[in-house]
């Protein structure tokens, strides 16, 4: 790594002082490295600075600094890229962040002397049909997600995989995962915790009303389709809990996974089920 990528979620009240702390580090071990923008305004110092959009194509790697939701907007900015990603975590939960401020000189130190590996995630791409026409495409690293907006009436969903009826789930909505997303809305939809080296889907339903429906895993190659039923219109499909996309009555939305993968950086002490049992016991779930 000649060159580090340091993107910072700048309404963090830790951010300033953590990202100045690394960037003393990298100059103190020679290392060269690239600011966005918005982070390059924190430091009182000259510093080189790119716009966010384009901060990958002059970088080999990326620090981001938050929690989750800064993680996944890179993730899925610079998801064509072959630049891994690595986050230290100013955030509550941070499943996907590696760094704890406690062994940040640590996390480094092992990052520089090349004591990590990197682990490929699958990414779900989503393709919103309307009478018979693509209208849109978005990727998602952790989910994709239908609701039915702010009105408390259900919305029908009828579900098929690879062509296949499955159900119709009656509810508030349905939650297509990725197994990185699977500690994340759908686990507090009641669904499953998978190993996110695995390559499959997850289909969880949102607040069914039905006393039997529960959460489906399908194999990697699967393709998900989902037609909406409802009798109004303010019904959405969010991406990664950040993007939108407004859906109607009679709407099919097609998922399965791409042939794109996201990077990340994992120090050479992690292990995912630590992580499971600090998160999750730590935040008393």
């Amino acid at each position: 790594m000649n060159k580090i990528g340091l993107i910072a979620n700048i309404t963090k009240e830790q951010s300033q002082g953590v990202l100045g702390k690394v960037c003393d580090y990298l100059d103190d071990n020679n290392k060269e490295y690239i600011l966005d923008e918005a982070s390059a305004q924190l430091l009182e110092r000259e510093t080189i600075a790119k716009p966010y959009q384009v901060l990958v194509d002059f970088v080999d790697a990326i620090i981001v600094f938050g929690g989750d939701g800064t993680f996944l907007k890179a993730a899925r900015t610079f998801v064509k890229s072959s630049v891994p990603i690595l986050g230290i975590n100013l955030g509550s939960l941070g499943f996907l962040t590696d760094i704890e401020l406690d062994r940040l000189d640590q996390g480094l130190e092992e990052l520089l002397n090349g004591n990590y590996s990197i682990e490929e995630r699958i990414v779900l791409e989503g393709r919103l049909i309307r009478e018979d026409k693509e209208i849109d495409r978005v990727v998602a690293i952790n989910d994709l997600v239908i609701t039915k907006g702010s009105f408390s009436r259900i919305i029908n969903l009828k579900t098929f995989i690879d062509g296949k009826y499955v159900t119709t789930y009656p509810g508030d909505g349905l939650i297509i995962s990725t197994p990185t997303g699977s500690t994340a809305y759908s686990l507090s939809a009641g669904g499953p915790i998978v190993n996110p080296k695995m390559e499959s889907l997850i289909i969880t339903p949102i607040c069914p009303h039905t006393l039997h429906s529960r959460s489906i895993i399908t194999t990697e190659d699967e393709k998900i389709t989902v037609e909406i039923d409802a009798d109004h219109s303010n019904i959405m499909l969010t991406v990664d809990g950040q993007d939108s996309l407004q859906l109607f009555s009679g709407d099919v939305i097609e998922f399965e996974k791409t042939d794109l993968v996201s990077r990340l950086i994992k120090l050479e002490d992690y292990n995912f089920y630590k992580v499971l049992r600090n998160r999750l016991q730590g935040n008393k779930f």
